[in-house]
């Protein structure tokens, strides 16, 4: 008895250290969000419409000095934090439900600090988001087929935009979400009497930077709201095959910097997408491959870059059914995907729409070495313009599409040797699908001419599904 006792003590002193360590680590962190809101505040920002964070302080080193210790800080903390969730460290001394307690009031701590800090220094994104979703609700406008350089700078918020000239570049789900989120901030300021539309514009008027405002705690909470759902897709795929990884899981996803920035500040509409693609897997972790497909499908009427994890999971397909119950279901799901995207678009002006929109997205070059090469071809090497833009965009789309053809053929093994031997278990098949999407979502490295920091979600997202991994554990958390 004294012997259990004694144990029972030791196990309680080993859970209060865990636990304490990694509520430090958590606040430490809620600590530097909070410096971040303090240093670029919401509401001061919307005084000089496409303003950035940099233009907020002062242009001296050590501002920037500041900034760089602030996002290496939340660094260091997050991996803190996943080498003190991992499994082989905790020695069983915190109950998982405390961990999963403390990651959820930490993710949800975070998200609020956040939602009071300037999204313009992250992206102007939110802007436009905010601008279309009111072109749809407020002036019956298509922005799929319709611009917003067709209203004049006097229409509220159009001096915060980043894309005046060009048709929207998302899909009928974002753009009914967006519609939305437009109609129920409008609802709430009606409730709150704040609803005046004859006032000056912000920021000439403190009225109406307060329903943008409004607008962009929106948009803000629909982005958290929905990674939220997209992390208990994530715990409920890990707790299939690792129970014990589902906390870290959780956090790797969670209380990643790069997914609460995107979030909770720039409210980027990856949030979206990626919650229907984590649904995909879901399905297909529980072998329903032919809704699965219909689900990705539908997560390309979010963003079409979607469609990248397309060819992994029917490859994958293929190797767990066979090719001839893979084609039935490429049949099947390409019948049902036209049917519902036929009806998605028909509101927004049919698919007349896409080809714009490819064609303008298309013509840009941004943040990518690729952008650096057509520099060089038209400056350094008086190419024309044409051939080398042609070239610059050529070049990362086949390398692109030859990564994402071979490289799943190698993680899923299509060799002659491989189909004589006994089908894999089921978490190992599982495994290799996470690693196939994850690669390929990281091809978008060099793969794509236009490249913006919250793409590694889409490769974050399917690497929490292997947590225990040192790539996700380690390497991931620093892009």
């Amino acid at each position: 008895m004294l012997t259990r006792a004694s144990n029972l003590q030791r196990y309680d002193r080993m859970t209060s250290r865990s636990v304490s360590r990694l509520v430090t680590a958590a606040a430490a962190s809620l600590g530097l969000y909070l410096l971040l809101a303090f240093r670029y505040p919401l509401e001061p920002s919307l005084a000089t419409p496409r303003a950035s964070w940099a233009s907020m302080v002062e242009a001296t080193g050590l501002s920037a000095t500041w900034h760089i210790a602030i996002y290496l800080g939340l660094t260091l903390l997050h991996l803190v934090i996943l080498n003190l969730l991992s499994p082989s460290q905790q020695e069983h001394t915190v109950l998982p439900r405390l961990q999963v307690i403390v990651i959820l009031v930490t993710w949800l701590a975070c998200s609020v600090v956040l939602m009071m800090v300037a999204p313009a220094g992250e992206s102007h994104d939110i802007f436009d988001y905010i601008f279309r979703g009111r072109m749809m609700t407020e002036y019956q406008a298509n922005p799929l087929v319709d611009v917003p350089a067709e209203f004049d700078l006097s229409t509220p918020y159009a001096r915060y935009l980043a894309w005046r000239k060009n048709v929207d570049t998302y899909g009928p789900i974002w753009e009914a979400s967006s519609a939305a989120v437009a109609v129920g901030v409008r609802q709430v300021a009606h409730w709150l009497d704040w609803w005046d539309e004859d006032q000056p514009v912000c920021p000439r008027s403190p009225g109406s930077c307060r329903l943008l405002m409004m607008y962009i705690a929106g948009y803000r909470l629909l982005a958290i709201s929905l990674t939220g759902v997209s992390g208990w897709l994530i715990a409920s795929m890990v707790r299939h095959s690792q129970v014990s990884f589902a906390p870290l899981a959780l956090a790797a996803w969670l209380l990643n910097p790069l997914t609460l920035i995107a979030t909770a500040v720039g409210a980027h509409n990856d949030a979206v997408m990626l919650v229907v693609l984590l649904l995909s897997l879901w399905l297909l972790q529980r072998r329903q491959p032919l809704l699965a497909v219909i689900v990705l499908i539908l997560a390309a009427h979010v963003k079409l870059t979607a469609l990248i994890w397309l060819l992994a999971c029917a490859l994958w397909i293929a190797r767990e059914w066979g090719w001839r119950r893979a084609l039935q279901i490429g049949l099947m799901s390409a019948v049902a995907g036209l049917v519902l995207s036929w009806l998605l678009y028909a509101p927004f002006g049919g698919w007349q729409a896409l080809p714009r929109m490819l064609q303008e997205r298309s013509a840009f070059l941004a943040n990518s070495l690729w952008r650096i090469l057509k520099y060089v071809l038209i400056n350094q090497w008086s190419w024309p313009a044409r051939s080398a833009h042609q070239l610059s965009t050529g070049i990362p789309s086949l390398l692109f599409v030859a990564g994402a053809v071979l490289i799943p053929l190698r993680i899923f093994n299509f060799r002659r040797e491989h189909w004589t031997n006994p089908p894999v278990r089921e978490e190992e098949a599982d495994s290799k699908l996470w690693r196939a999407v994850t690669v390929t979502s990281m091809l978008f490295l060099v793969g794509s001419f236009w490249f913006q920091h919250w793409y590694i979600l889409w490769a974050l997202a399917p690497s929490v599904l292997l947590p225990g991994r040192q790539f996700t554990r380690s390497i991931l958390p620093w892009l």
